[in-house]
């Protein structure tokens, strides 16, 4: 179970027992972090809408694996609603974005941040609700070039292709199954300086491992198709 405390001295505004007691209660995704964005605290249901239990104190800005725009574009942590609300200085409202789980799942959510000032008016944490906005889905090939390519095409456009088509096809779906395989190599580093419980670290690994395998099966299946298409249209001079 997740501690409702964190124990290093520089956390000890998490360690208000009255406080941890009032997020127990929230039903919605909570969780806080220092003046300097690092996560002090966090209840069970921001680790379920996570996927995961990331570390405190090691952890910045935000829980999530990734966060991307509402438009798909991949959003860097650091500018991350609650980075904005904390180096600003101000509660951020009325933004949405799509948080990713390890496995690849994605989420809708309006984030809620909010910087919490001491009697001086200095910053000395942040707050942070998040409200899904629908229900979970797996996107297929996340964050890829080449994903345009995990699909099979539609029957009225395969019958058009010619061959230099097929051929960018089969180039774009290669790039595609390369950079899953970056992209799981790349997650797993961030694991490298993991400190907390191994069976956490497993866990977060086993989602990675499903997420490339599931992309690795839509990207053969497209190649497999595109092979053959290719090899129909040498031998026959047509699709």
């Amino acid at each position: 179970m997740l501690s409702d405390t964190f124990d290093a001295p520089n956390y000890s505004w998490n360690n208000e027992p009255s406080r941890a007691e009032v997020f127990k209660q929230f039903k919605s995704a909570v969780y806080t972090t220092d003046a300097d964005g690092w996560l002090t605290y966090y209840n069970d249901a921001a680790a379920d809408l996570w996927g995961y239990r990331p570390e405190l104190g090691k952890t910045r800005w935000c829980g999530s694996w990734r966060i991307f725009t509402t438009v798909g574009a991949p959003l860097p942590l650091d500018q991350c609603p609650m980075a904005v609300a904390l180096k600003e200085g101000r509660a951020v409202r009325g933004v949405q974005a799509v948080l990713e789980r390890p496995d690849g799942t994605l989420i809708p959510f309006m984030p809620y941040p909010t910087p919490l000032r001491d009697a001086s008016g200095a910053i000395v944490a942040g707050s942070n609700v998040l409200l899904s906005l629908a229900p979970p889905t797996v996107l297929n090939i996340p964050d890829l070039p080449a994903a345009a390519w995990a699909e099979g095409l539609p029957d009225e456009v395969r019958a058009g292709l010619e061959m230099d088509h097929l051929t960018g096809c089969l180039q774009a779906t290669l790039a595609a199954l390369a950079d899953a395989e970056f992209g799981f190599q790349s997650d797993c580093e961030r694991l490298q300086t993991w400190s907390g419980s191994a069976a956490e670290r497993d866990g977060i690994i086993c989602q990675l491992e499903s997420k490339r395998q599931r992309q690795r099966d839509l990207l053969n299946h497209r190649l497999a198709d595109l092979q053959r298409r290719t090899m129909l249209f040498t031998s026959q001079g047509r699709l």
